[in-house]
């Protein structure tokens, strides 16, 4: 057996790049459907939505890929310097079934929603956004904010940079997770902070980073 796999080892090719060679890497299989790859290959931003509810459990999924609680200590599904999660999360729901129009903040620890607010927000949360269209047409959005009071006592001058990476690993979990539902999805940094603030209701404490909407796509991404 180890001479079989020594000579295995033997046939394959040694690659020495010279400056400015190149190697070439090992293609990729096709994709299992709904593997990780798949929904890495399917991933578009969507602008375009149908005009159709998402369901309670599309939004407890997507919740839990954001910032769901998935080992002893609460450790989440995006990584976090120090452990800290410096991110809270908001749900801005139009149209998902089960739950009425408003605004919840995602707990994870309890895995449960905390109403802040009834009633339609997308118009307001549309103008927040600087006026774009997707806002308009998505059944449910999520606000990544930040708290950055221990992050900074911790890594002082670092702070923001880590908070932008945990939002971007945060917001990717959203989105790769929507393709696996078979939504489509997009992440926003164009609003006015002040505006969304008064839409969501999140503290004078917290800063938002990053607003991701979700919908059954209308059309092709990009």
């Amino acid at each position: 057996m180890r001479d079989k796999a020594t000579a295995l080892s033997a046939q394959a090719p040694i690659w020495i790049p010279q400056p400015g060679g190149r190697i070439p890497l090992a293609a990729c299989p096709p994709a299992a459907a709904g593997s990780l790859d798949a929904c890495l290959a399917a991933r578009r931003s969507t602008r375009e939505y149908q005009d159709k509810p998402i369901t309670f459990e599309h939004a407890s999924r997507l919740l839990w890929a954001t910032q769901g609680v998935t080992g002893v200590g609460g450790l989440r599904t995006a990584p976090s310097a120090g452990a800290i999660y410096p991110l809270n999360t908001y749900l801005v729901a139009t149209r998902v079934d089960g739950i009425a129009a408003g605004v919840y903040k995602y707990e994870p620890d309890t895995g449960e929603l905390a109403c802040i607010g009834k009633g339609d927000r997308r118009k307001r949360l549309f103008q927040a956004a600087m006026g774009q269209e997707c806002v308009m047409s998505s059944p449910a959005a999520v606000l990544l904010v930040s708290w950055d009071k221990r992050i900074k006592a911790e890594f002082g001058d670092l702070s923001d940079r880590l908070i932008a990476m945990e939002a971007g690993h945060a917001a990717q979990n959203f989105l790769l997770e929507a393709v696996s539902l078979g939504l489509g999805g997009i992440g926003l940094a164009k609003f006015d902070n002040d505006a969304l603030r008064s839409v969501v209701g999140f503290r004078s404490d917290e800063e938002p980073q990053y607003l991701l909407l979700t919908g059954y796509a209308a059309g092709k991404g990009k």
